[in-house]
């Protein structure tokens, strides 16, 4: 099993900005719609190039109060126009991605929450779809305050869709410390936000970023099934502007390195590097 940590550290910061972290909240409770482009990367040691174009809306659905208990669900699509200038690695174009996440937590005391994440996800080419496309994620933890301005989350992390199924122990913070800035630490995932005035707010990152699609099509002749993962490390910066109480824009760019490809067929097993390359991305907010 390689890169164990990408994908339960990238959900795990959902769980840790379901917290109770002031612009992690804020974050969740928008819908917010983007539009991402990536250079073309060349395949190391080839001439093969690989690149997309991707738009994507996430939105609250729900989110209940019982006494100490809270529940709440959200949903992520985005649809990923991807093009392999090489078409016996991966003849597709248009290829989509759908994600639920519920939440539920449960307060035990003033200082300590517990915590419970379930993440279904579908992606794939969405013409034949197989049960290769269907994986999801559980996060399980307690989220403990140690102080008005720091918190921690620990917990366990367990997932399918990484080769073999995933179980991983998982720790982050919070840190908040002004009423303009928070920092959010959880694995190799970073963010920080600063408020640079009332309309205007800096939002710096790292973190894993791509998906597993599980695709299907003709190759040499003969009908195949592919499960087709991209991803890479990126960090990013973005500003975002408040137009009013609501309605937000944020435009920003990043740098994506450590890249790599995965193939997953009866025919072919391949894994390849990709070269670095910076990514744009611009989008719409509403918050509730």
């Amino acid at each position: 099993m390689k890169h164990l940590g990408i994908l339960p550290l990238s959900l795990f910061m959902i769980s840790v900005q379901y917290g109770s972290a002031q612009e992690g909240m804020s974050e969740l409770a928008a819908v917010r719609m983007a539009y991402e482009n990536s250079s073309d990367r060349k395949l190391t040691g080839s001439n093969t190039e690989i690149g997309y174009d991707q738009w994507g809306i996430r939105t609250p659905v729900f989110f209940k109060e019982w006494g100490d208990w809270k529940f709440a669900g959200g949903v992520r699509y985005q649809s990923t126009d991807i093009d392999v200038s090489d078409a016996t690695i991966l003849d597709e174009n248009r290829l989509h991605s759908l994600d639920l996440a519920f939440f539920l937590s449960k307060k035990k005391s003033e200082t300590l929450d517990w915590l419970l994440l379930f993440n279904p996800s579908l992606a794939g080419d969405y013409e034949n779809t197989g049960s290769e496309a269907f994986n999801y994620l559980t996060i399980a933890g307690v989220k403990w305050k140690q102080s008005e301005t720091l918190q921690w989350i620990f917990g366990a992390v367990y997932t399918t869709g990484i080769g073999d199924d995933l179980f991983v122990p998982a720790i982050g913070f919070i840190w908040e410390p002004s009423d303009r800035s928070s920092l959010v630490f959880a694995g190799p995932i970073l963010r920080y936000n600063y408020k640079i005035s009332d309309s205007l707010a800096l939002n710096l990152g790292g973190k894993f970023v791509g998906n597993r699609w599980n695709t299907e099509s003709i190759y040499g002749g003969n009908l195949e099934e592919r499960n087709f993962r991209y991803r890479s490390y990126r960090l990013s910066a973005n500003l975002k502007w408040n137009l009013d109480d609501h309605n937000s824009l944020f435009v920003g760019g990043g740098y994506d390195f450590a890249g790599e490809i995965e193939i997953e067929s009866n025919s072919l097993i391949s894994d390849r590097d990709v070269e670095n390359g910076g990514v744009f991305e611009i989008g719409y907010q509403y918050q509730f």
